[in-house]
């Protein structure tokens, strides 16, 4: 079978110093159904599902010569309800970075994490739900394309 490109994301893997301070933030405050994890020769780590896709919290001894930092990558997150959201930080005692704000089909503000890391968080419009819901329609959806490869 000839290589196609790449297809989905698969997993967000955080890599952290302090992996239990780190999961206890995304698990407490931002609502991440994390679990403990452990399999093959890693350490404990966290996971869920969001979507489609694995999310993960790995201590950076899972992945040798990885060195943690911050603002490497940015993460964005959906979620359906902003005014729920602040609500909910402002309960939590976390500020968010700005306030809400439009930006193209969406309103976003974001968050820091303990790390260091700025969080995003976007509530999509029902256009962007309209172009989901159009591309897996022209096949762009994970399951659809697994079974037309494996056969």
């Amino acid at each position: 079978m000839a290589f196609g490109g790449v297809e989905f994301f698969s997993a967000v893997l955080l890599v952290s110093k302090d992996v239990d301070r780190l999961a206890h933030f995304y698990r407490e405050v931002l609502k991440f159904p994390l679990k403990d994890e452990q399999h093959g020769e890693t350490e404990k780590h966290y996971g869920c599902e969001l979507g489609d896709l694995h999310f993960a919290i790995h201590p950076a001894e899972n992945f040798k010569g990885a060195a943690p930092g911050i603002g490497a990558v940015k993460l964005a997150f959906e979620i359906f309800d902003m005014d729920g959201f602040i609500g909910h930080l402002t309960a939590h005692d976390v500020q968010p970075l700005y306030a809400p704000r439009k930006m193209g089909p969406m309103l976003i503000t974001a968050v820091r994490d303990p790390d260091g890391n700025e969080v995003e968080f976007t509530q999509l419009a029902p256009a962007w739900y309209k172009h989901l819901e159009k591309r897996r329609a022209e096949g762009h959806d994970i399951l659809q394309r697994w079974k037309s490869h494996a056969g």
